[in-house]
């Protein structure tokens, strides 16, 4: 009798087959609803800290103008060799090597000298360990050489370095010099100081001006040579839009700030000259 009992009591507690496959259906189905939502959030996490690294490098910028009588450092200049790294005015020192507005903020900051005998060393990750990906994004996930997450919008970071035509628009002959260290105060609110940039550009692949740390007049949305990944643009890398750092110092994304630029360099209203970079 007692053995009887048991063997009921063991088969009632028992699942059968149909009631195991109901439960796996529910189960994928829940994992098939929520896969979408914990990928759109992993997604989010990393252009919020997108954000918060364009605001960090805002602050370094705002302590730097501090000290450098309120000018920006400027996006290109050169350094004589691997023993001073003594800054040159560009183009006086045409075999020096080329740093740019990453190599001297990390300087600032961090009160290291920079000294490698490579173009660009910072912003493309040289010594990835050394430089803490300061100026890495992560949704690029790239930890080895790139050509740089993020470059300075020039025609608003050199402000002051060409002139508008007499009609307001900007002309073929008037890009901004990347060796003039230009000042906030003269930049119109509305442009970015810098932002994401395409870590694929086909600057650095030695057909000139390699791994650049900006982005010109015309280039906004410039797709590159092969019409589609190469263009030294900006990246609408989060949800199909960029982070920007604007003027002011804050941060944000945006879905259309790139194709505006491509249309108006300098966001005035006039619609400008199309320049070939």
């Amino acid at each position: 009798m007692g053995v009887q009992v048991s063997k009921r009591r063991r088969s009632a507690s028992a699942f059968t087959l149909v009631e195991l496959l109901v439960v796996i259906s529910i189960i994928s189905l829940l994992i098939s609803i929520l896969l979408p939502s914990l990928s759109q959030a992993r997604e989010q996490a990393k252009c919020t800290h997108c954000l918060a690294r364009l605001k960090d490098i805002g602050t370094a910028l705002a302590a730097y103008e501090n000290q450098n009588q309120d000018a920006l450092p400027p996006a290109r200049w050169r350094v004589t060799g691997q023993t001073d790294y003594e800054g040159q005015e560009f183009p006086s020192c045409p075999d020096c090597i080329e740093y740019g507005w990453a190599e001297l903020l990390f300087s600032y900051v961090y009160q290291e000298p920079v000294r490698v005998a490579q173009d660009y060393p910072v912003l493309r990750n040289i010594e990835g360990d050394r430089w803490e990906e300061y100026f890495l994004c992560r949704t690029v996930g790239d930890t080895g050489v790139t050509s740089g997450h993020y470059r300075v919008y020039l025609p608003a970071w050199a402000a002051g370095s060409y002139d508008i035509l007499a009609n307001g628009q900007y002309g073929l002959d008037t890009h901004a010099s990347p060796d003039y260290s230009g000042r906030r105060d003269r930049i119109r609110p509305k442009l970015p100081l810098l932002g994401d940039a395409n870590d694929r550009s086909e600057r650095g692949d030695g057909l000139g001006d390699d791994d650049c740390s900006y982005i010109d007049a015309g280039e906004a949305n410039y797709a590159g040579s092969d019409g589609a990944y190469n263009g030294n643009r900006f990246s609408a890398r989060h949800s199909g839009g960029a982070n920007y750092l604007f003027q002011d110092l804050h941060a944000t994304r945006s879905t259309r700030l790139r194709l505006d630029l491509a249309r108006d360099f300098d966001l005035n209203g006039i619609e400008d000259v199309q320049i070939v970079p």
